[in-house]
Formats: structure tokens, sequence, C-alpha cells
């Protein structure tokens, strides 16, 4: 028997109380269930703390919760796909803001693209394509640099005319070209041709034209093969690609207007991959009445769109390329130019494609007009040009449109020679930098033989750009090719990242080791800091509850992996919105048995419970 003394009596009340509240108080509702859930990850969040977490939800093409496996599994409806994360670290969609997916995949219908290594290997290449086509017939090779080419210098006249001497040849160098004797003549280049505005025609010391064409492209445009009109499958394949590389989202960066036409039918045919943002190319951009029409006459405002598909920044081309040795540079490349740039000035250093005025002209006109201007500039005195154009700019009164005349995110494209000096000047002005490393990990070596290693030191100095308060996205310039590691410019984002982290060539040289970035800004740099080179940092960019439901499974532990093994991880799985875009074919297999699994299942009984799909 059990004396209720006074004390217990009031223990027993109190506890009686607490189990009546407890009894009437409200439950929380369960969340309406997720489309997906993946738990038991490593997710890099890339938040403003890079938190990370173990799970996460989407719903309705967002994130809609982050964080323990508890706090997500209750999201987890009958109709939930739920995907076990197996411990493989999770990072945001990787956003490339630097592609030129319409030309590569203009190029990809025209011939696919082949690297070529070796000047023998481009005379192979001449010699197998020539029996296919008539003579007189324009040949242009898969494009190259005499920086990828083993022997570090452009093919001469002569032996391209050794390999093919019934055909007229262009080996298609970017903003430089080299020209067999056929290309010379049917092109109509003499000795008494004038150089053009921007350019020049490379001579021999009797007057002769070499072959070698710098920033003279629009010479040889009637001679370019075309398409008609642009494969939508091809830009479809281009994208999917992007998908496998772990990629959700790009900048398109050079676009025509038919180029914007073209995205703008890949979405209405419901065949968009990758979200994008259309960068549009001024034409003759060395008038002003002419760029002030076309600003006026586009079809579009700035930023004009949606999720998907929008209208970007418009473009200037400043200079050439640091590759080939047109960059406009603040000192002379010196007597190293003379293989690798054939150019016999040691004095030389490159030049702009516009000058000054026209350059400062159409930056005013771009930035009054309310929208984003991005400049192709890669050498030093070229980006000290751009940014005068800019601090110009932005003492005009702002016109009404657009974002406020402080946050245009203004932006140099490329900036590879960084200094202290233009990067604090960036910084005070609000201009951002969008750079390649993996050109770092490509060129390196070739550059600094050129050049020297001590000018190679701050080659793409990210370090230096965001000490100085610069904001920063790298990219891939993805350009040719299909495959994310052996395409000309490579768009693999874990190279690009290897990269950035340990200033390593593809020889496994170490230039500039003070210019190296952590994993964890490098990894901003390709998401959440890329994302606000097209304002869209509150939508995309990070995994954060509210955001656009865009994330990568990788296949092994991004932040403690060595270094090596950074360039050779893969994306298992890629989602857009929630959707599952791309599975490695390994993970394709195991969702063939579960299928088939599946199947049987549903054999079930009418009536009988079935619960969420798990993988």
């Amino acid at each position: 028997m059990v004396i209720l003394t006074p004390a217990l009596r009031r223990v027993g009340l109190a506890a009686l109380l607490v189990a009546v509240l407890a009894s009437s108080a409200p439950t929380q509702p369960a969340p309406p269930p997720a489309d997906l859930v993946l738990l038991d990850a490593r997710v890099l969040t890339v938040d403003e703390a890079f938190r990370t977490a173990t799970a996460l939800a989407v719903r309705d093409g967002r994130f809609a919760a982050v964080g323990s496996n508890d706090e997500v599994r209750r999201h987890i409806g009958a109709t939930t796909r739920v995907i076990e994360g197996r411990g493989r670290t999770v990072v945001p969609g990787f956003i490339d803001s630097h592609v030129h997916a319409l030309d590569v995949a203009r190029a990809e219908a025209m011939q696919p693209f082949r690297n070529l290594r070796t000047v023998k290997e481009v005379q192979d290449w001449l010699r197998l394509e020539t029996p296919k086509r008539p003579k007189g017939t324009w040949i242009w090779t898969p494009r190259t640099y005499p920086t990828r080419l083993r022997e570090h210098r452009f093919p001469t006249r002569q032996e391209l005319d050794a390999a093919a001497p019934d055909h007229p040849v262009v080996v298609d160098c970017a903003y430089a070209f080299a020209l067999n004797t056929a290309a010379l003549s049917a092109a109509g280049i003499t000795r008494q041709t004038a150089n053009p505005a921007g350019g020049a025609i490379v001579k021999d010391a009797a007057g002769e034209p070499t072959g070698l064409l710098r920033n003279a492209g629009a010479i040889l445009a009637r001679f370019r093969p075309a398409v008609e009109g642009m494969p939508l499958d091809m830009l479809e394949r281009v994208h999917r690609q992007y998908l496998a590389a772990g990629i959700t989202s790009v900048i398109e960066r050079g676009a025509t207007l038919q180029g914007f036409e073209t995205y703008r039918q890949l979405k209405n045919a419901g065949r968009l991959q990758v979200r994008a943002t259309v960068t549009i190319r001024v034409p003759e951009a060395n008038d002003a009445a002419t760029v002030e029409r076309f600003v006026d006459t586009l079809p579009f405002k700035f930023g004009e769109g949606d999720e998907w598909l929008k209208a970007g920044p418009l473009k200037l081309v400043a200079d050439g390329g640091i590759l080939i040795g047109t960059s406009f540079m603040r000192k002379p490349f010196g007597r190293g130019g003379r293989e690798l740039y054939a150019i016999d000035d040691p004095d030389d250093r490159g030049f702009l494609t516009l000058t000054p005025a026209q350059i400062a002209a159409a930056i005013a006109i771009i930035h009054r007009r309310g929208w984003q201007m991005v400049a192709h500039v890669t050498g030093d005195a070229g980006v000290d040009v751009v940014l005068d154009g800019i601090e110009a700019a932005q003492k005009q009164t702002p016109g009404p449109a657009g974002p406020p005349a402080t946050d245009r995110r203004h932006t140099v494209i490329h900036g590879y020679f960084v200094n202290s000096e233009s990067a604090a000047r960036a910084a005070r002005l609000g201009v951002l930098v969008d750079t390649q490393p993996a050109w770092h990990y490509k060129d390196g070596d070739a550059l600094a033989q050129a050049l020297g290693a001590d000018r190679l030191a701050h080659f793409i100095g990210l370090k230096t750009l965001r000490q100085a308060g610069v904001e920063v996205a790298i990219n891939t310039d993805h350009m040719f090719g299909l495959d994310s590691n052996d395409a000309l410019n490579p768009f693999n984002p874990l190279l690009t990242i290897y990269s950035a982290t340990t200033r390593r060539t593809e020889s496994g040289r170490v230039l500039g080791p003070d210019e190296a970035v952590t994993r964890q800004d490098a990894l901003r740099m390709m998401t959440s800091a890329a994302a606000r080179f097209s304002f869209d940092e509150k939508h995309r960019g990070s995994i954060e509850a509210g955001k656009l439901g865009d994330f990568v499974i990788l296949d092994d532990h991004f932040m403690t992996v060595p270094a090596d093994r950074l360039r050779t991880m893969r994306a298992d799985l890629t989602v857009v919105g929630g959707r599952v875009a791309f599975e490695r074919a390994r993970e394709t297999e195991r969702a063939s048995k579960r299928e088939r699994s599946g199947a049987r299942l549903s054999e079930r009984p009418e009536g009988t419970a079935r619960g969420p799909r798990r993988e």
C-alpha cells in the first residue's frame, strides 16, 4: 500500500497537469510532400556561412528544406522520390558564366571538333580532308593555338602548302589566322594590301605576306563556311553535355540576336536543358551612332525573361588574345614573342581592336541606357582602357532604366594579367571579373617559356583580385568540342577548380603559387559568386530554402580528396529544379533494376499502401 503524502500529491497533480496540457497542444502539421528528397549526404550549401547539411527537399522546383535527415524526412510523402546520398558530396549546380554553346553547336554541325596538338597533326588532318573536297574549296581547320601545339608556334605558310597546295587553307586561331599561299591568293591579299582597322597582315622583310593575319577576321568572313539556321538538336546536345559535367546554368557570352532567338525556340519547344542568360555582342562598335541605334532598337530589355532564359548584358571586344600575341599589354612581349607569336619586333605589345575613344563611347551608351556591359579584354593595358571608359560613364547621369549606376556590375572578361593597382581600381568601380583558370593549366607552360615565369606569377591572379575586393567568377570559355576534358577549352568545372586551387599547369609545374585560392573560395566562384554576374544571387548559386532546386551529387569528397583527384571527379547525378536531368550510367543501371522491381510491386492487390520511391 502506497501512502500519498502531501508532497507526493503535489508531484502527481503537476504531472497530470503537464499530461493534460500536452494532449491538448496542437500538433505541428506535416509539410506538403516534396517532389524529391535527398538523405545521408554531405551537402555543401555554399550559403554565406558555408554551412553543411545532410539532407534536402525540393518541392515545386525550389528547395523546401535543407538540414538533418530527421528534419527533411518530414517532407517525404507517398509520391516523393527519395535519393540516398550514401555520404557523397552535394554542391549547388555549377554556373558556367562564360560559354559559347551556340558556336559549339554550329561548329559540330559542320565538322566534329578534333584536337590538333602538333604541326604534323595539322598537316595530316589537311591531307585527309583535301581528297574529300574539289580543288579550290576553302578548308578551315579545327581551332587551335600556338600555345597548344607542341612546337609552340604557328604553322608556316610553307608547311600548309606542303599539305594542301590546291586548296585555300585557314588555320583558325581565333584572333589570328595562318593561311597558305592559295588562301592569300583567293582572298586577294598581296604586298599592297593595307592593314585592316585594329588588325595586321604580317609581312616579311621583303614586304610579302607571310600568311599570318592578326585581328583580321573580317577579311576572311566571306570565305568562312556557314550553317543554314541553327541546329536545335545540336544545341540541346551541347547543353546535355553540360548537365553531365554538373553545369545547371550558363551565361552565353557573345550571341547575335538570331542566337538569342535560337535559345527562345529551344525553350518554347520544351528542350532547354540548362538555365541560360544570353549576352549580346554589339556589332560595329567603332561607330557611336551605330551602337546607340543598336541598343535603342533591341527587341527586349536588360534582364527580360524568366528563371530559364533571359536577356543578359551587351558585349564589346577591346583587344585580342594572349595565346596568339594580340593582347594589349603594358610591357612589350619581348624576344620571347618571336617564336611563339611570330612577332619580330621585341617592342611589340599588342593592340586594341577599337580606339580608347570608341571603347569609352560605346561603354557610355550602354551604361546610360541601363544595360550591364561586359568587355573582352585580355591584356593589362587593355584593362586600363576599359576601366577608364567605365569610370567616365559612371560620372555621367544614369538613365532611368536598369539597375542603379552603382550596381550595373560591368564586367571585365578575361583580364589575365592582374596587378594590385588595377584590381583596387576595379573594386572601387564595382567592376566584376569573369576569368578562366583552365587557360593557366593548358597554356601556362608555353606562356612562361615565351614571356618568363615572373610575368606568369599573377596570370589569372585570383588571390590578388579577391584581396582587393573584386567579385570574381571562374568559368571555362567553352567554344569547341563536346568532351568536357578534351574540348579546346575543357568545360569540366572540377578541372577549373583544380587549376584555381593548385596553380599547376598541364605538365605539373606550379606557376604563381601565391595566387592559389581555397577550395571553398573556388567553389563559390562557380556557384554563389557566379550567380551575381547575372543578378541571380537571390534565386540560385547556393542550397537554401526558397532558391531554385539545382544541385549536383559528386562521386567523391570535394573538400578532402587529394588535389590531383579534384580534376578527375565527376557528377554522379545532376538535378535542375528538382528534376533529375542527368544520371551516370551506373545510376541508370540501378534505376532500371529498381523499375523492374517496382513493376512487380505494382501487381499488388488494389488498395495496398504504397510508399515513397527510394533510390
